[in-house]
């Protein structure tokens, strides 16, 4: 084996997080402790001329060189929940979600990977992506540098029914939201902002036009995500309603909301948000008897035609 050879198996051990030990390598390569010695060095040099941020250290307590890093790592137990969110969003292909997850692990040691395989194996093997089965790493990637460069954008959009539509947009934020990933942009012939599912993006290519916009078509996704539920947009309101479920799980879905009045005889609470009316009307149906609109009175009085159309299906 040449120098080359003998150093780079090294440095793929350290880079492993495994203790490497002199005269193991002695034996493995044949060579004397003078020539291990030099391997080292030389893997020095090279850390301190690409300016990595490792150190190569001997440790006297495990009679080994280690590697070690100045810059900020990751812990095993942040990598854990982050594939256990990504797992429960089923967001990504079966191909992708596996390279994602492997990628993900690969930034912790050996021995922290043994350690969380294990809770995340059943849930790695059942795991089923959502139905539009469409890579889109790449492409959530490429319209995150549409936003930065502030790049317009031609694409072809497969409708809700079908139908293919072409745009031209100036993508501003990427989302996810239940299930899926949202590509908010600017549509100048619309004169306003609108969400395109990055699955149901079949085509786009950037486009030498200057799109600009005024101050207050400006997209805050930040705040968005404080009013908006199930990515519907719609009115902004000012909600008003008695919830007599689990307090917690109201207050969560509207992020902005505060209880105004606890109703210790009723058992329920009086609870105010600002929102988008069309996901709101979602939620709010969802929740049966344990909710009561009381403000907006036009949202009242859609909620209550829904539940008597719906209502009306189940009359024999």
């Amino acid at each position: 084996m040449n120098a080359a050879y003998r150093q780079l198996f090294i440095f793929q051990q350290l880079l492993s997080g495994l203790v490497v030990h002199k005269q193991d390598l002695v034996k493995r390569f044949n060579v004397n402790a003078r020539v291990i010695q030099r391997d080292f060095s030389q893997i020095r040099q090279f850390i301190d001329d690409q300016q990595l941020f490792y150190q190569m250290q001997y440790k006297r307590g495990l009679n080994g060189y280690v590697l070690e890093t100045d810059q900020d790592s990751i812990s095993k137990q942040s990598i854990l929940v982050i594939i256990k969110t990504l797992l429960a969003s089923r967001s990504l292909t079966s191909k992708e979600m596996k390279t994602t997850v492997n990628g993900l692990l690969n930034l912790v040691t050996p021995e922290e990977q043994h350690e969380i395989r294990p809770i995340i194996q059943n849930e790695s093997f059942y795991y089923l992506p959502v139905h539009h089965d469409q890579p889109l790493l790449r492409t959530i990637w490429q319209f995150s540098q549409f936003i930065i460069k502030k790049q317009a954008v031609q694409i072809t959009y497969q409708r809700q029914h079908g139908e293919y539509k072409t745009y031209i947009i100036l993508p501003e934020s990427v989302i996810f939201s239940e299930y899926y990933f949202y590509i908010i942009a600017f549509n100048p012939q619309g004169k306003g902002n609108r969400f395109f599912r990055a699955d149901r993006i079949k085509d786009y290519h950037q486009i030498n036009k200057k799109i600009t916009q005024n101050y207050a078509d400006r997209f805050e996704d930040g705040k968005l995500r404080q009013q908006i539920q199930y990515m519907q947009p719609g009115q902004t309101i000012t909600l008003l309603f008695e919830f007599s479920g689990i307090v917690e799980a109201a207050l969560d879905r509207f992020p902005n909301s505060v209880v105004k009045k606890r109703d210790s005889v009723r058992h329920c609470v009086l609870i105010e948000a600002k929102t988008y009316d069309t996901g709101a009307k979602m939620w709010l149906l969802s929740q049966g008897n344990l909710v009561n609109v009381l403000k907006p009175t036009k949202l009242r009085d859609e909620i209550r035609d829904e539940l008597h159309a719906m209502l009306h299906k189940y009359d024999d």
